[in-house]
């Protein structure tokens, strides 16, 4: 009877150890072909990954491109501008839904005013045009807007400003004739303008703000006419030696000129003629050298400073004048 129970130990013992061992095979049979597939995927990987790159990239090329195309077409015309920035404008604010239709019908109701104004289709207008200019710069060099492109909007920009501030400027006289009554949704357009391009509806409502992180001009508001011109249109002018730079600036210092002397208090006045006009005629020479007019601007520097003797950055001045100078020769005493 033990023998029989032994017997039945060792067959059970027999077949549990061909359990193990068989096991043991599968498992190194499996190890083996999940080492070998890890390395066939990871080829795979990489082949798939170059795919889904150049997927992107067209996506983001077609994206682009459709948006650039449709704004800038919209941006020729300030009725189908403002079409077009109303519909961004509700899907971004308001949602697609019904009800969202129904919330921006009564808001168009509660601002029809201001919709309907001058001032809020020059708005408007003028941030479809420099989205679409943004765009156009996103998608690289050959869609790239040219120096002429970005002055052109400036100029539009700088008329637009102007005819603001001159209608602001209209009071209504006592007997309510004489004077053209002033018009209040002009206050209230100017904000469209104020935040930078990539929070427009425009560009919201398309998701294409991750597109034009690298582009300088999308983190400028289309209505700061300074940020505008020191951070898009100078740049480029500069890049191009275009000598319409100098005639712009000559046109800015005018325009604060005028402005300054209608609107400004004396120590208000006293302050731009002495501080702050300096250092933009200063700017302007530095331009002049960068377009290759190197003698002349050194000579408008020298007389800025002879002029400007107790200005605070005269140190700096002289300190940058006397480097240009010996730079260009070597013989010169300290």
């Amino acid at each position: 009877m033990a023998v029989v129970v032994q017997d039945g130990g060792m067959k059970q013992f027999f077949h549990a150890a061909r359990r193990f061992w068989t096991g043991l095979l599968g498992l190194v049979l499996l190890c083996g072909t999940s080492w070998g597939q890890e390395k066939m995927d990871r080829e795979k990987a990489l082949a798939e990954l170059t795919a889904i790159e150049a997927k992107n990239e067209k996506m983001t090329r077609d994206v682009l491109s459709k948006a650039a195309r449709d704004l800038t077409e919209a941006g020729q015309e300030r009725t189908k501008a403002v079409q077009v920035y109303l519909e961004s404008y509700r899907n971004v604010e308001y949602g697609r839904t019904q009800e969202g239709d129904t919330k921006f019908g009564d808001w168009k109701v509660q601002e029809k005013e201001m919709i309907s104004s001058l001032a809020f289709g020059e708005s408007v207008q003028l941030q479809v045009r420099y989205v679409a200019l943004v765009c156009r710069d996103a998608l690289g060099e050959k869609e790239r807007p040219t120096a002429a492109e970005w002055l052109a909007y400036y100029n539009s920009l700088t008329e637009a400003s102007d005819a603001t501030e001159v209608q602001d400027m209209v009071g209504t006289d006592a007997a309510g004739k004489g004077k053209k009554k002033p018009d209040h949704s002009k206050r209230q357009s100017p904000g469209i303008l104020d935040k930078s391009a990539k929070e427009s509806p425009l560009v919201r409502d398309r998701q294409i703000g991750g597109f034009l992180q690298d582009v300088t001009a999308a983190d400028v508001a289309p209505g700061n006419e300074a940020a505008v011109f020191q951070k898009v249109l100078r740049p480029h002018l500069i890049e191009e030696k275009n000598n319409e730079l100098l005639l712009v600036w000559d046109r800015r210092i005018a325009r604060m000129d005028e402005k300054v002397e209608k609107r400004t208090k004396t120590l208000g006045a006293d302050d731009f003629k002495i501080l702050k006009r300096p250092e933009l005629l200063w700017q302007r020479a530095s331009d002049q050298a960068a377009l290759g007019q190197e003698e002349v601007a050194w000579a408008q520097k020298m007389e800025i400073l002879r002029s400007c003797p107790y200005h605070p950055k005269v140190e700096e001045w002289v300190k940058e004048m006397r480097e240009n100078l010996r730079k260009t020769s070597a013989g010169l005493p300290n």
